[in-house]
């Protein structure tokens, strides 16, 4: 992985057999980013696995092969989960799949964009209605 910063947006490169999600968390700890928009990945993810929320919980389903990143945005929050993605992937046979991200493997690379807010703090508190960790601001 290799990664750079210009004020406030973070560009990151991930090489073919890292974890994305477990690399994302790294880059935020790396520049101290607490809160922020992952504004959009590119390249190809395996491995995915994804999540559709049917109101109780979180169906999920696994894609084993490569698929073209078609979306990939997110949040930043200061509690946990601090990742909220949503992604879709193109496949072989060019139907598009996706959901809220769980994990990935980059392959054969991605790469992602990061807009760290400074004044703006994201947060996630459990709406006992949804039953989800919903976005607040702190």
């Amino acid at each position: 992985m290799i990664s750079d910063i210009e004020k406030n947006y973070i560009v990151v490169k991930l090489e073919k057999g890292e974890d994305v999600g477990e690399s994302l968390i790294q880059v935020l700890d790396d520049y101290g980013i607490y809160s922020g928009l992952i504004e959009f990945g590119i390249g190809m993810i395996r491995d995915l696995e994804v999540g559709y929320w049917n109101g109780k919980e979180y169906e999920k389903s696994k894609i084993p092969m490569p698929g073209e990143v078609v979306s990939f945005h997110g949040s930043i929050s200061s509690n946990d989960p601090r990742l909220h993605i949503h992604v879709s992937v193109a496949i072989k046979d060019h139907s598009v799949r996706g959901g809220h991200f769980f994990s990935g493997i980059a392959d054969p690379l991605m790469e992602i964009h990061i807009l760290r807010l400074e004044e703006i703090v994201l947060k996630r508190e459990l709406n006992t209605i949804s039953g989800l960790k919903e976005l607040t601001f702190d």
